[in-house]
């Protein structure tokens, strides 16, 4: 979710370190990234630690996560991102030592040119890089996404009255990226996100060990609507956010 709500109801599981506002940032795109980077931690051989990890927009609200989940938590060998030049010195300010090994300068490096081809073994796909940063991906490697398209026939069981025309139209677009990436030797997932306590237990005990800091990057009141729009209006168009947007309830 690109967006959090946080009231004074949050539940038993806020780690004592964060303020309600810090924790309403953390489900669901949390878990999102922990739930991805499972995946490849468990269909990788070897799972992901010592491995390269490449989380595009390593500032959004979930790659801010991903980032630090990867070098923290599953040990990764050397995490990678892309970001705006202007953002460069912000991931370091706000991460610190869990900032990313390298930086991409996407408005000014090719992606591939810069990483190298064959290099990277897991790529958490948050930016639609699925099918461009392809080339960087070691065969045997694996790209989890939660920016491409769901698959049809997952999608319908959540969202029943969904037409079948649709319902093809998706399974039809899945099969395209995984026979593509699989005819390259890359592993392809869409991510459908299950949320559960467990996982939520896992990342309050990595906030607690200090392995994870949730990025707020702005906030605005339920009652000021618009503030509640702008913030909206620019995770819509992608661009110039940092971090959760989050809704505090009044």
């Amino acid at each position: 979710a690109p967006y959090a709500l946080a009231t004074a109801s949050t539940t038993a599981l806020k780690p004592k370190s964060l303020s309600y506002t810090e924790a309403a940032s953390i489900p669901l795109a949390c878990q999102t990234a922990y739930q991805a980077l499972q995946m490849g931690e468990e269909r990788i051989p070897g799972g992901l630690r010592g491995k390269t990890v490449l989380v595009p927009g390593g500032l959004s609200g979930t790659g801010s996560f991903a980032v630090q989940l990867a070098k923290n938590v599953f040990g990764a060998g050397k995490v990678i991102t892309t970001l705006s030049t202007g953002k460069i010195p912000k991931i370091k300010e706000l991460m610190g030592k869990s900032a990313p090994d390298q930086i991409v300068d996407y408005t000014k490096d090719n992606l591939v040119q810069t990483v190298g081809k064959g290099t990277v073994d897991f790529m958490f796909d948050t930016m639609k890089n699925t099918m461009s940063a392809l080339p960087v991906m070691k065969k045997g490697g694996m790209i989890v996404s939660v920016s491409t398209v769901p698959n049809g026939t997952g999608f319908k069981q959540v969202y029943k009255d969904m037409p079948v025309w649709m319902e093809y139209i998706l399974n039809l677009m899945d099969w395209f990226y995984k026979s593509w990436t699989s005819w390259k030797g890359v592993q392809y997932e869409y991510l459908k996100v299950n949320g559960n306590t467990r996982d939520l237990e896992a990342l309050a005990r990595a906030v607690e060990e200090g392995k994870l800091k949730p990025i707020v990057g702005s906030r605005a009141k339920l009652s000021d609507l618009e503030g509640v729009r702008n913030g909206c209006q620019q995770i819509m168009e992608g661009k110039g956010g940092i971090g959760k947007f989050v809704i505090e309830i009044d």
